[in-house]
């Protein structure tokens, strides 16, 4: 797999102690970090999958291949101080220790801070490994000590062999591999979500159809309902917008959803560039208040008479 070709440039016998996986796919940084494991682990110099150190790998139970954090969505400063006290401990069943820390862009700055002396001059024989969906919450004196390497994304064709077995039509399976934007876990994600092809006709219904101001109401009451997937709603809401964008501005190369090509064009004949480019920065200012805990019903109000207004004025 290409992810893998991501870390085959690394040599067995000269192994950063610290590298940075990059990638905004969960299950991505998953699968390479324990093939990064196995690069220390394994009894071969190339990995096989075949010995006892790889499959005790696989099935998670490795003594010396330790994954942080344990039970919650970020390492706390205790786990890392426990994890920095650890390694200077002998391994137990081989010659070296690898730690994965996931979720790493969650971590707080103060529990990062207790990590860097450890990469600073880490122990012989031990390895970090940070999963990064975020660079961007990453202290930069971590940054600096890590060996960073930004993982490719799933090809559709990888998507696609995922969803094979999965009781979706044809075009249900199109609208995953597009919009999943080649992450493993958001394909699995939106194939586990009941409510996910109702939410994306939705999106494309509100694009063709909301046109005058009496419709918001009807059009908000169904946002208010959606709850737990307005989050879904704005991400494909603003999938289907890019793909638009790139129709208008015939890049159709560009365009992820070529099954919906068709679409795309009735909608863009009724949007300017110029109304598609402040609806985009507008999706960008809610995902702000949301973060913010501003309300969300009035953000929605806003929001829907916002996209009428620049859709008349700017046509």
């Amino acid at each position: 797999m290409e992810i893998f070709n991501a870390l085959n440039h690394l040599k067995k016998e000269n192994l950063p102690h610290s590298i940075m996986l990059i990638s905004e796919d969960e299950h991505n940084l998953s699968e390479a970090s324990s093939y990064f494991a196995k690069m220390v682990m394994c009894d071969s110099p190339i990995v096989d999958n075949t010995c006892l150190n790889c499959k005790k790998i696989d099935h998670f139970n490795h003594a010396d291949v330790m994954i942080y954090p344990k039970d919650k969505q970020s390492i706390s400063v205790e786990e890392m101080i426990i994890l920095t006290q650890d390694v200077y401990l002998s391994p137990y069943e081989a010659n070296s220790k690898v730690y994965i820390l996931n979720n790493f862009s969650n971590t707080s700055a103060l529990s990062q801070n207790k990590l860097l002396k450890t990469l600073e001059e880490p122990p012989k024989n031990v390895y970090f490994v940070l999963n990064v969906t975020n660079e961007s919450k990453v202290l930069p004196t971590i940054l600096s000590r890590c060996q960073k390497i930004y993982l490719p994304k799933y090809s559709s064709k990888d998507i696609e062999n995922f969803l094979k077995d999965k009781d979706f039509s044809t075009q249900q399976k199109n609208d995953i591999v597009a919009f999943c934007y080649g992450a493993i876990n958001r394909a699995k994600e939106f194939s586990e979500n009941p409510n996910f092809f109702d939410t994306l006709d939705f999106c494309f219904d509100l694009w063709k159809n909301l046109r005058v101001s009496t419709k918001v109401l009807p059009y908000a009451s169904n946002l208010y309902n959606l709850k737990n997937n307005f989050k879904l709603f704005l991400f494909l809401y603003n999938a289907i917008l890019e793909d638009v964008l790139n129709t208008k501005l015939n890049m159709i190369d560009l365009v992820k959803n070529q099954q919906r090509i068709d679409e795309y064009k009735i909608i863009a004949r009724d949007f300017s560039e110029k109304a598609l480019l402040l609806i985009a920065k507008e999706l960008t200012k809610i995902n702000e208040k949301l973060e913010r805990n501003c309300n969300q019903n009035i953000v929605v109000d806003n929001f829907l008479l916002y996209v009428l207004e620049v859709r008349a004025k700017w046509q």
